[in-house]
């Protein structure tokens, strides 16, 4: 929420991306336009088939998956947010700020209940797809894969009841497969904790979510 940041995105949101003097937003859409500025490595499936299931896991993870994730793992690190985390909120927009004071201040017991009854349905339906190909999209690893792991890594540390080798066998081998990438590898890397997956760190883009 600094001015800085604010003059290149006024709703505080994040990821933003600045290239070519470009400032993009929304994480999907950021990742279609790396994919088709540096085609080297193409991440976008081939067929009109594997794009169309590319763009439903991108809406998948935004509207119906991280809404939950958002709600129990802000939920889990309320009580520790720092006080410089809090006086920053004052120079958030104010549909932000409203969002992260409810966020840190606690949901309300119901709004958890619904997140947790919600997730076996989102689930269950990555189960499907990976019981079918080892891929989201398909029978390679494409966007659809990129945009959908930070989500579902998170889950396993959020909600390890819902999210294991038992309820969820095919998510968890295509966690290990993801977690198996170089690239993967080397994002986790540059975690500035050095425990990635032990750190649930939610960005604004709860706040859209009511």
């Amino acid at each position: 929420f600094s001015p800085e940041f604010l003059k290149l995105n006024p709703f505080g949101q994040v990821p933003v991306l600045v290239h070519d003097g470009r400032v993009l937003t929304e994480t999907g859409f950021i990742l279609q336009y790396l994919d088709a500025v540096f085609p080297a490595v193409p991440l976008t499936p081939p067929t009109a088939e594997g794009r169309y299931w590319a763009n439903v896991w991108i809406k998948y993870v935004e509207e119906y998956l991280a809404p939950a994730a958002w709600r129990l793992g802000a939920a889990g690190i309320a009580a520790g947010v720092k006080p410089e985390l809090k006086a920053a909120l004052d120079r958030a927009p104010p549909e932000r700020r409203q969002a992260w004071k409810k966020a840190l201040g606690g949901f309300d017991p119901i709004e958890l209940e619904i997140a947790r009854g919600l997730l076996p349905v989102r689930l269950e339906r990555m189960e499907e797809a990976l019981g079918r190909a080892e891929w989201l999209a398909g029978d390679r690893y494409s966007l659809a894969d990129v945009v959908v792991f930070p989500t579902a890594a998170a889950l396993t540390g959020v909600a390890p009841d819902l999210v294991n080798g038992r309820a969820t066998p095919a998510v968890m081998a295509w966690l290990e497969r993801m977690r198996a990438r170089p690239a993967v590898q080397a994002a986790l890397a540059m975690c500035r904790t050095g425990r990635p997956e032990q750190t649930f760190a939610p960005g604004p883009e709860g706040s859209r979510w009511g």
